[in-house]
């Protein structure tokens, strides 16, 4: 073991003369604003705008189809109307397969 005979408040005198001799920063004026015929611009890709038309259109479609509601309506009243079973289950079975993986 070494000992000396310096104290850590040795140590820490060195330490704080030698952040004196740092010389000060200097301020920097700050960066100029843009202009006013500076402007921003924004680009949509053409995809965008075809996404922005189906959804546009989609928007404006009915949320019910009233033509084939009228058709099964009436199939129903006048018994007309039939469904298998099996049917039913292979589009529910479909669906929720579909569901699941998209």
């Amino acid at each position: 073991m070494n000992i000396s005979d310096k104290s850590p408040l040795h140590d820490l005198a060195g330490l704080l003369a030698g952040l004196q001799d740092v010389s000060p920063v200097k301020k920097q004026a700050p960066a100029a604003l843009p202009t006013e015929d500076a402007s921003d611009q924004v680009r949509i890709s053409t995809r965008a705008k075809e996404f922005q038309r189906a959804y546009e259109l989609v928007a404006q479609a009915p949320d019910i189809r009233t033509e084939k509601v009228t058709k099964l309506q009436d199939a129903i009243s006048t018994g007309t109307y039939n469904v298998r079973g099996e049917q039913v289950a292979t589009k529910l079975i479909t669906h929720t397969i579909l569901d699941a993986i998209l």
